[in-house]
């Protein structure tokens, strides 16, 4: 007796094998990329860590620029004082050397006595000699005068030099820290970087064989479905009159999209004060190039009472700043490896405080 076989047509059976095979990896592909995403989860915390360092090597670094450039200007001016009483010691010892060489040849102290002789009475002759004591005492006070200031003034400009040269000192040992810091960020990036693209084509894997799966049950079952959407912003017209702040902001959505690069200030890229700078720069206001130093930059405001324009900081010490946009938003230049953005001001649990420029 013979067993009646049923062919199977090779389309229903290429199907098949598809959807099995696809049933078998499906897991796979989920515990990779669950894997994956952990680390990068772990990754990721450890660039946010680092960020916030590099923010805050930079606000020292700026701390530090500012002390060194304060202390050259005040050395120079120092520099400038001592130059100044030196030119006036000199030309007053001319002066007494003039006098004192008239003397010589006008018959020693016999050109001082000749004035006295000359008096007509005791009276007079009492005031002209009072009158020569009282010239030499002034011509030797302002003389001593002159080289006390001068000591003074070559003591405050030595000092200000070895403060000048610490802070050159500390400002290259807070450049360093930073860019240490920088390259840091920069490797840990690299290491994200590597993970994000080991989870795109660990998704690309998986949608191909979604869609492999699913051209097989269309095989089988005869079905099909699809779509797709798209969109674009444009940030084009004129800004805005009715303050200067809508005017920064416009100006600062203008920067979106550009990248975080460390001590930029635009127009390409930007670091987060180099941002707000920029963009206050354009409506005639002119900020410091660090956050702390721009929290003092106006009257410090409410969260309550934000408006578009507001900077807004964060951290402590502050080492981060943004611009309020409105509807509990900022614009931001957030970290290295991001781009300016649009960000939630409630998800920042480091909020420091706001100011009005």
């Amino acid at each position: 007796m013979s067993t009646l076989r049923l062919p199977i047509r090779p389309v229903a059976a290429a199907c098949l094998a598809l959807l099995v095979t696809f049933a078998s990896v499906g897991p796979a592909f989920a515990g990779q990329l669950q894997d994956k995403r952990a680390q990068a989860a772990a990754v990721q915390k450890q660039v946010a860590a680092l960020n916030n360092k590099a923010e805050i090597a930079q606000e020292a670094y700026g701390v530090a620029r500012d002390r060194y450039e304060t202390l050259t200007v005040k050395a120079h001016k120092a520099a400038r004082t001592v130059a100044h009483l030196q030119a006036n010691q000199d030309s007053l010892q001319a002066v007494l050397d003039s006098r004192a060489d008239h003397l010589y040849r006008n018959g020693g102290d016999m050109g001082v006595i000749g004035p006295l002789l000359s008096s007509r009475s005791f009276a007079e002759f009492s005031a002209t000699l009072q009158a020569l004591s009282d010239i030499a005492d002034a011509n030797a006070a302002t003389v001593s005068k002159v080289k006390q200031a001068k000591s003074a003034a070559q003591a405050a400009h030595r000092t200000l030099v070895v403060d000048q040269n610490q802070a050159a000192h500390q400002k290259a040992e807070m450049a360093a820290n930073a860019a240490a810091v920088r390259a840091r960020v920069a490797q840990t990036n690299r290491v994200l970087a590597g993970l994000q693209s080991d989870i795109k084509r660990i998704i690309a894997q998986q949608e191909a064989a979604a869609e492999a799966a699913a051209r097989a049950r269309y095989m089988s079952f005869l079905s099909s479905q699809g779509g797709g959407s798209g969109h674009a912003m444009d940030l084009g017209g004129n800004p805005p009159t009715s303050s200067k702040g809508a005017a920064a902001v416009w100006w600062a959505e203008k920067a979106l999209g550009r990248p975080y690069v460390w001590a930029a200030t635009g127009p390409n890229a930007f670091d987060c004060s180099g941002l707000t700078m920029w963009a206050y720069s354009h409506v005639g206001i002119s900020l410091p190039h660090y956050s702390r130093a721009q929290y003092n930059s106006g009257p410090h405001v409410g969260r309550s009472h934000l408006k578009p324009g507001d900077l807004v900081f964060f951290g402590s010490p502050i080492h981060h700043v943004g611009m309020y946009i409105g509807g509990g938003q900022f614009i931001e230049a957030p970290h290295s490896g991001a781009d300016v953005r649009i960000s939630n001001l409630g998800n920042r649990g480091d909020y420091a405080g706001a100011c009005r420029p």
